[in-house]
């Protein structure tokens, strides 16, 4: 009977290991400086994360190099304002897509890294059937006695 119960929870730990696993969504923050900076101005997240901007200081706002979004006191488009602007703003933006999205401040900086600019890279969030990101299915192995 002990030896049922064990391979059962091995069996348990295994599914879980190789099952549909959740992933959650995590919060970053970027901070508009009042030294011309975004920090951290280069960012690596995952698909569905959420990025929020914060106005720390200085006449800023935050614009993607596509045009994709232009924010400050709100965002253009979704009944905010996104002009440049040295209230204490901040915004957060849900990204979805997988790519690179350059962004600057249009006072201080301009398209393609160019003065206070920064970029978010939005990676897959995919977990490979191993369970592991990496999909290296050498990384562990589940054994019965």
């Amino acid at each position: 009977m002990r030896r049922h119960m064990r391979l059962w929870v091995q069996a348990g730990f295994t599914a879980m290991l190789i099952g549909s696993p959740t992933t959650w969504a995590e919060e970053h923050t970027v901070f508009a400086q009042s030294d011309l900076t975004f920090e951290p101005s280069e960012l690596t997240i995952a698909a569905g994360d959420t990025v929020t901007w914060t106005n720390a200081g200085g006449f800023h706002n935050v614009r993607a190099d596509d045009d994709s979004f232009r924010c400050a006191n709100g965002c253009d488009g979704d009944g905010g304002d996104g002009s440049p602007s040295t209230d204490a703003w901040s915004f957060s933006l849900v990204f979805t897509e997988v790519g690179l999205i350059p962004y600057y401040c249009e006072t201080h900086g301009a398209p393609k890294g160019v003065g206070m600019s920064g970029s978010v890279d939005v990676v897959s969030d995919s977990i490979f059937e191993d369970g592991f990101e990496s999909g290296d299915t050498d990384a562990w192995s589940a054994t019965s006695p």
